[in-house]
């Protein structure tokens, strides 16, 4: 028996060259061109780069140009040769809006607190005092302890549109004010009349009234109606001043404890209305908070000395106009 040799060899036998064929069929790519790509890779990172890199320096540019709060006088200096030169090149100019003036309200033109804003939920703080002439274009508005305020001081230089029993809803509708031959309510007296300040007194004869909030509500009414006149008005509320201890335990509703309670809602009235309030009540009260025995023989109306006072505390706490 003669035994034959076998000569084949295995498929996947390592090292065969249909196994190198196979591998360089997954290999894909010849060595040759895979140097070529090689070698290609650094230009490729170094064209991308170069081309990214405006960019990203306009976007770093901008931030730090939107961080600065102003610019220095080397930038000034730059922006306005970057300007000559596009006025030289005729480049087309974007039209830019000047900014817009604020607007602020009637009386924030009159007097700002020191730092900020006026503060119209403080009283009108303490100010060397202001001359007669002053009032020369103020008009008074109030009852009867305004009225007794014009009289027993000669302010004859400023209009008064007082009445006995004014009411912060009577000043609309009741004709108390002689005006040109005519009998006018005190808002429309006002109408016809020329003025830059208004001093308001009024509130006493309304602490009987159920609902203190109507008496806000009212006297908002006679804010708003001035400056529907004259907008550009300085508004003074006045505080109530008090009556004196016998009165405000005797009386049916005039009492310190209810005017205390007024005065509160006139302050919160003139910071909502931005308004100026002036305590006058501190000008007459004693150190109770009562108004003095000798201050008014009926323990309301003030007599001429106290009268006084109460003008010379409105000398001292105004608002320049």
């Amino acid at each position: 028996m003669k035994y034959r040799v076998s000569t084949y060899t295995p498929r996947t036998a390592p090292g065969t060259a249909r196994q190198k064929r196979r591998r360089g069929r997954r290999r894909g790519m010849p060595p040759i061109f895979r140097l070529a790509l090689l070698a290609a890779m650094p230009v490729l990172v170094l064209l991308i780069l170069h081309i990214s890199r405006p960019a990203y320096m306009d976007q770093a540019a901008a931030i730090s140009l939107a961080d600065q709060k102003k610019p220095s006088t080397a930038e000034t200096n730059s922006a306005k040769n970057d300007f000559a030169a596009d006025a030289a090149e005729d480049k087309p100019l974007t039209a830019v809006e000047p900014p817009a003036a604020p607007v602020s309200s009637p009386d924030e033109s009159a007097e700002d607190a020191p730092g900020g804003e006026y503060d119209f939920s403080a009283p009108v703080p303490e100010s060397p005092p202001v001359e007669d002439s002053y009032f020369d274009d103020a008009v008074f508005i109030g009852d009867s302890r305004a009225e007794g305020l014009i009289l027993n001081t000669g302010l004859t230089n400023a209009t008064a549109y007082v009445h006995k029993g004014l009411t912060v809803d009577t000043v609309f509708t009741e004709p108390v004010i002689n005006k040109d031959g005519q009998k006018l309510s005190v808002m429309d007296a006002l109408k016809s009349t020329q003025f830059s300040k208004v001093y308001i007194m009024l509130g006493i004869n309304e602490t009987g009234w159920v609902y203190s909030q109507i008496f806000q509500s009212k006297y908002g009414d006679i804010i708003d109606g001035i400056r529907e006149i004259n907008p550009s008005a300085i508004i003074y509320i006045q505080g109530i001043m008090p009556v004196s201890n016998k009165v405000s335990s005797t009386h049916s509703y005039i009492t310190n404890d209810r005017i205390n309670e007024y005065n509160l809602l006139l302050q919160e009235l003139a910071e909502e209305k931005q308004v100026y309030y002036i305590d006058t009540e501190n000008a007459v009260a004693s150190e109770d908070g009562s108004l003095p025995a000798d201050a008014a023989a009926d323990g309301i109306h003030l007599v001429k000395g106290y009268c006084e006072k109460w003008l010379d505390y409105l000398k001292t706490h105004s608002i320049a106009s």
